[in-house]
């Protein structure tokens, strides 16, 4: 579920996990309610990621040519707290 998230919103953060990495090194990921995220190689080379993380992110709403497909692109990513326990 996108926290924050309000009708015509172009902000949100959401909990992520890491669908599939380019080999160009950008990134698609999926939040919980099934929205994609683009990860571009600057945050996937930082934090390392691959296939499979969870992550925390604040994402904007994606260009307009590209929303229809990935409605959004991760500008802020910071690893997953687990809240169990």
């Amino acid at each position: 579920m996108i926290n924050g998230l309000i009708p015509n919103s172009a902000k949100a953060e959401s909990d992520i996990t890491v669908d599939f990495v380019t080999y160009s090194g950008s990134a698609f990921a999926n939040c919980k309610n099934g929205d994609q995220v683009f990860l571009n190689p600057r945050i996937v080379n930082k934090m390392k990621l691959k296939e499979g993380d969870k992550c925390r992110a604040l994402l904007l709403e994606n260009y307009d040519d590209k929303k229809n497909v990935t409605p959004w692109r991760a500008v802020r990513v910071t690893a997953a707290v687990d809240k169990q326990g």
